[in-house]
């Protein structure tokens, strides 16, 4: 009986337990549903009871708010919110403590519950408006960010296979100057004939003017010295073949009817021995013994000048001049005399006789520059002054500036080697943008790298015009009406008593790189765009395993024998030439100096083996045969574009020496191979002070 008793007070002790434990599990479930954390919005932790009131602290709104179930006191605005009164939206109420109690539905109610209200599907509304707004704007923006990114990478790709294509053609990568380069090519491209040296014919000329055309030459500069034919007091100056005005008249209409401008030039201070050498003219000199330049102070030099100016520019203007042009051609054609060039380039001789050894030699040159151009301008006021600028490069900006002259030139600044800068400094650009309003730039095609050589350097003509293009384009801007354009000069001598040095028809090739190249603003690498190879008539280049041109392997431009230019035969001519030169250099120098027994020793003592001298006059036997025939052959070829002064001048200056030190080593190994007694050692010696003419007491 206490047994039973016991077994059920047990049961009933595990019937409460066991209830009480459910009771804590169903109120500890409760408390997780209702404490339940939900993470939302970049990792913020909010519990359900924040979500359901919409307690997010700013970022993050209720669900019954963002359906429209509920509305916080803040939103209402009402006067019993802000009192503390419950605020009533759809089925619920809120407190003044943020407490939340559920009341019986009305018909507002329901409707309300039903739907949001219009003003807040509105601003729902417009927030996704905006943000796919700020999406669509955001993609526009990456796809123009995509597409700039595309050019550049692109522009690079084009770049890079644009500096690789120069390299492998040997042509210099300047920075800056490409196919996409700003501000482009020069807007004036002057070609520059010096004719004190192997004046063309005027056949050739008016052969050549429309290649210059073809490949964007815009001008001519004509520098005539004694090529002019000048009438008068002046008639001397004209040499014995300068062109008379009909056959110049032909050239002034060629270039005219192919719209290139003509500007004559004319030295007007130094570089005037053409015209001082004269007995007629020598009482200008600054000094008695040098014809290089006038006196300044001197009255008849402003008359002389004026002269000289007066019959090239009344020529070349057609409106008072009816043998220029017909009046239907002067009516039809747009070029006209523009500029004047009045040189006064390297004055060495100044300030030296006893008009003008008081003055200082920067005030005496600015005062006759501003009385030459001042003269121009009062006689020819539509006529712009162009001035060649290195006298200007060392003289002080306040000078320059109080001399006047700035209104009335405008320099044509030089520089032929490929550092420019080294010449003429950002200094020197900024001092002349402060009292030039224009300038002009000049490289060279020809004669600027030695006064004896008969083929010119084409690859460094072209590093010097890319260089002028980069400069062009840097410091065009300092100027307040820019830069006009570019000369590429053709030297024919470095002065009036020099050698001739590269004839115009070598120097075509050079021309037309460079000429190319500054028409288009940079180096084109395409054969099927570039105009050289069409305009010198040249056959298409074969595959693609070689570039058509190669400067850094073909440094005598063999590549432009094949082609059919005016003067192509001259070319190939002066190729032959300079190999055979070389050559016969070399075999005479070797002879004479290295080996032992040709030399100068050998022949005046009559002491050498024959036998040896026989093995040494086998290759001058080559020699001599080989440029006496192209000695024979000179004449007929060159007579395509030269006279025969011409090329009488140039047999004598540089074929005529090889052949006669050819043979007068054919002569002394012939008498030393004639001897069969010597005499015995020693032999008698030349004493030194013999040859100088001193006595060996003193």
């Amino acid at each position: 009986m206490h047994s039973r008793l016991l077994m059920v007070c047990w049961r009933r002790k595990l019937f409460f337990v066991g209830a009480a434990l459910l009771f804590l599990l169903v109120l500890w479930f409760w408390g997780f549903l209702y404490t339940t954390h939900i993470t939302e919005n970049g990792g913020k932790i909010v519990s359900l009871r924040e979500l359901m009131l919409g307690h997010t602290h700013g970022r993050h709104e209720s669900l019954l708010h963002r359906l429209g179930f509920y509305e916080t006191a803040a939103n209402t605005g009402t006067a019993a919110s802000r009192a503390g009164a419950p605020t009533y939206v759809g089925g619920t109420s809120q407190d003044s403590n943020g407490g939340v109690k559920f009341v019986k539905p009305t018909l507002t109610n329901k409707l309300s519950s039903a739907a949001p209200r219009a003003s807040d599907w509105d601003t729902i509304m417009q927030s996704e408006h905006d943000t796919k707004l700020g999406r669509g704007r955001a993609d526009e923006a990456s796809k123009v960010l995509r597409h700039i990114s595309d050019e550049m990478r692109m522009a690079a790709e084009r770049q890079s296979h644009y500096e690789h294509e120069l390299k492998r053609m040997g042509v210099p990568v300047i920075a800056g100057v490409g196919p996409g380069g700003k501000p482009g090519p020069p807007a004036q491209r002057l070609v520059h004939f010096d004719l004190k040296g192997a004046p063309p014919k005027v056949s050739y000329m008016r052969r050549l003017l429309p290649i210059l055309k073809t490949l964007g030459a815009t001008g001519i500069l004509l520098e005539y010295e004694d090529m002019f034919p000048y009438g008068g007091s002046l008639a001397p100056l004209a040499a014995r073949n300068a062109y008379n005005r009909d056959e110049l008249l032909q050239i002034l209409k060629t270039a005219f009817a192919l719209g290139l401008n003509v500007i004559p030039l004319v030295q007007t201070f130094g570089h005037l021995e053409y015209a001082l050498k004269l007995n007629e003219f020598a009482h200008l000199r600054e000094v008695d013994d040098s014809p290089q330049a006038l006196c300044p102070s001197y009255n008849a030099s402003m008359a002389f000048l004026e002269e000289l100016l007066g019959q090239v520019i009344e020529y070349h203007t057609p409106a008072d001049n009816e043998n220029l042009l017909h009046r239907e051609d002067i009516e039809r054609l747009t070029p006209k005399l523009t500029h004047i060039h009045i040189g006064c380039d390297e004055v060495y001789r100044l300030a030296e006789c006893s008009r003008c050894r008081h003055r200082l030699k920067d005030q005496l040159f600015l005062d006759h520059v501003y009385n030459v151009a001042s003269l121009v301008r009062r006689r020819w006021p539509k006529l712009g002054v162009i001035i060649w600028d290195d006298m200007f490069r060392h003289i002080s900006l306040d000078t320059l500036q109080a001399s006047g002259i700035g209104p009335l030139v405008e320099p044509m600044i030089w520089v032929y080697t490929e550092d420019i800068y080294k010449f003429v400094q950002s200094a020197t650009w900024e001092k002349y943008a402060s009292v030039f309003g224009t300038a002009w730039a000049a490289s060279a095609f020809k004669g600027a790298h030695g006064e004896g050589l008969l083929m010119p350097p084409v690859r460094r003509h072209l590093e010097n015009t890319l260089r002028w293009l980069a400069v062009m384009q840097g410091e065009g801007n300092r100027f307040a009406h820019g830069l006009q354009g570019l000369a590429l000069t053709g030297w024919q001598r470095y002065d009036h008593f020099a050698v001739l040095c590269e004839l115009l028809p070598t120097a075509l090739p050079s021309l037309a790189v460079c000429l190319s190249t500054a028409a288009k603003g940079y180096f084109d690498v395409s054969a099927r765009t570039n105009p050289i190879l069409s305009s010198l008539t040249c056959p298409e280049p074969n595959g693609e395993h070689h570039a058509w041109l190669e400067l850094h392997k073909d440094s005598l431009m063999v590549t432009f024998s094949r082609c059919m230019f005016p003067g192509s035969m001259i070319y190939r001519f002066m190729l032959r030439l300079t190999t055979l030169v070389a050559e016969a250099n070399e075999y005479i120098e070797d002879t004479k100096q290295r080996r032992g027994w040709l030399t100068d020793y050998n022949i005046r003592h009559n002491f050498s083996s024959a036998a040896r001298v026989d093995e040494l006059l086998g290759e001058n036997y080559r020699l001599l045969n080989s440029v006496s025939n192209l000695a024979r052959n000179a004449a007929s070829t060159l007579a395509e574009a030269y006279d025969h002064w011409t090329y009488g001048e140039f047999i004598e200056q540089r074929i005529f020496p090889i052949l006669e030190e050819l043979k007068r080593l054919e002569r002394a190994g012939d008498g030393l191979r004639k001897r069969r007694v010597w005499p015995q050692r020693p032999l008698p010696y030349l004493k030194p002070f013999e040859v100088l003419g001193i006595d060996e007491k003193t």
